[in-house]
């Protein structure tokens, strides 16, 4: 049972306007007024107002003939401005680029946001069949090769702390079933310099990663080059590696890092 229409005050207005901003999902692209208000617990009357002045600001998009919403243009301005006011995305564009045309492969850019390693740029390799990572997209970072990547300046304890809430799933026989046969995945990426991530979230897939490091020297993002298992062979993921390497280090640079001390050694 929804609670009566009161007149918002200008915090509690806000956070029921992000409230239904966060009510659009991926799988629920438009949404009725009837629904959204029902699932927040608001009144009709208030989640109506609100859509109103989020449709009128632009955030929201009224669809004529379902009577639905959609999440409007403003919302993918904002999502450009932040990803522009992103140095490492900017400076990285170029540079992912020119590695997918060199070695056919799709090449992905990734930061870690909590538990997830989330793609901030994206390159379709120049293959027929390719395995395009989503803009956006997340996936745990305890099976994923950019994941292992971005973990690695962290040391074993506090790798522990910021994975004890995970649920250990297996997406696929090869991903990692706790933390333990994790760490032991890390070590060996500290050890080498890059990541693998051998069909642990996908079954025919292989992606290797290398760290983008800042002016501090700390492991900022990862690079990222993923194709089916069939073509991804060990000899070929060596090329890749050496070559996204060389990809990873030029940004560094850029991102201040001093020449010849690009993985910290």
């Amino acid at each position: 049972m929804t609670a009566e229409p009161v007149r918002d005050s200008g915090t509690q207005a806000l956070d029921r306007a992000l409230s239904i901003l966060l009510a659009f999902h991926r799988d629920t692209p438009e949404r009725k007024v009837s629904d959204v208000s029902r699932e927040l617990g608001l009144h009709k009357s208030t989640a109506s107002r609100l859509f109103r002045a989020l449709t009128d600001a632009g955030f929201l998009r009224r669809n004529e003939e379902t009577g639905g919403y959609r999440l409007g243009v403003t919302v993918f301005d904002l999502g450009a401005r932040y990803l522009a006011g992103l140095d490492v995305h900017a400076m990285a564009r170029p540079l992912l680029r020119e590695l997918a045309e060199r070695t056919g492969e799709s090449v992905n850019l990734a930061l870690r946001e909590g538990m997830d390693a989330i793609s901030i740029d994206v390159v379709p390799g120049t293959h027929t069949l390719q395995l395009v990572s989503r803009l956006g997209r997340r996936i745990p970072l305890w099976c994923s090769a950019a994941g292992k990547v971005l973990l690695t300046d962290l040391d074993d304890d506090a790798v522990r702390a910021l994975l004890a809430p995970a649920r250990w799933t297996r997406l696929t026989p090869s991903t990692a079933g706790d933390i333990e046969e994790f760490l032991g995945m890390l070590a060996e990426v500290r050890e080498r310099g890059w990541a693998l991530n051998d069909q642990e979230s996908e079954e025919g897939l292989r992606v290797i990663a290398v760290p983008v490091r800042d002016r501090h020297g700390a492991v900022t993002a990862s690079i990222s080059v993923s194709g089916p298992i069939f073509r991804l062979t060990d000899d070929r993921v060596k090329e890749l590696v050496s070559a996204a390497t060389v990809t990873a280090g030029e940004l560094s640079v850029q991102l201040g890092y001093g020449v010849g001390d690009i993985w910290g050694s």
